[in-house]
């Protein structure tokens, strides 16, 4: 594919959102990202090719996650209410804060928008990151089945 064909794909792609990118369309995202913006966050310590990379592969399931809870439609709120799960703790998922919410409270915010599928075939594009968040693991998964248990 010429580089012509990869930016008309890469566009049509990121017009929709909720469309997963290779490894190769994030790397440009990002780099283009980069360095587009790199004169304003430069000396920002926070602003780098990581975690561009990661808000950019994490943009398809915010996306995704609002699409459909609008689809229902519910706001943030109004999930939050009906799942009894802080709506920080839903803003944080949808938006990618790693560390702030628990793997299962997204899974079960995933289960309730109907959305497994396309997260399952996310998490495979998206390994490092997947496990980074705690989505990936069945050590992590096991943990909380026993967890419930108790």
């Amino acid at each position: 594919m010429d580089s012509n064909d990869f930016q008309t794909v890469l566009a049509k792609k990121l017009r929709r959102q909720t469309s997963m990118l290779t490894d190769e369309e994030v790397t440009f995202v990002t780099s283009m990202t980069l360095k587009m913006l790199e004169e304003s966050f430069g000396d920002n310590p926070h602003f780098n090719a990581q975690s561009m990379d990661r808000i950019v592969r994490w943009s398809s399931l915010r996306a995704r996650c609002e699409r459909e809870r609008e689809k229902k439609g519910l706001s943030l709120k109004d999930a939050s209410v009906r799942l009894k799960i802080p709506q920080y703790r839903l803003r944080a998922i949808e938006c990618g804060e790693l560390g702030t919410f628990e793997p299962a409270m997204a899974r079960e915010y995933f289960r309730f928008l109907g959305i497994e599928r396309w997260v399952a075939r996310w998490r495979k594009a998206n390994r490092e990151l997947a496990e980074r968040a705690g989505f990936s693991s069945r050590t992590t998964e096991r943990r909380e089945r026993g967890k419930r248990r108790t």
